[in-house]
């Protein structure tokens, strides 16, 4: 308890908060197409896109209530300059009936 007491009357010290290095963030990249970024350090510029899309079925095919539907997509569109060209990688991942 005396232990106590006596860190409760020492000085309290303020420590300095030391600031976190900024890093700069994505760069518009027009030359490619809107929603284009070139993140720093890269070659390429990349833009990624999706939609989510939701419902309900009312045609259900038995005497049970409505069905609700659930669709989505994910696009990555990346594209760079090479010495023969640009090179596009693009991936679409999706589901659902839309």
């Amino acid at each position: 308890m005396a232990g106590a007491a006596l860190l409760l009357a020492a000085p309290a010290v303020a420590i300095e908060p030391q600031k976190a290095p900024v890093t700069p963030g994505p760069v518009p990249c027009p030359s490619k197409g809107p929603g284009f970024v070139r993140f720093p350090g890269s070659g390429s510029c990349i833009r990624v896109s999706g939609r989510v899309a939701a419902g309900m079925d009312l045609r259900s095919a038995t005497e049970s209530a409505a069905t609700p539907t659930v669709a989505g997509r994910l696009a990555i569109d990346n594209r760079a300059d090479t010495d023969l060209g640009e090179v596009r990688t693009y991936v679409r991942i999706g589901n659902g009936r839309r």
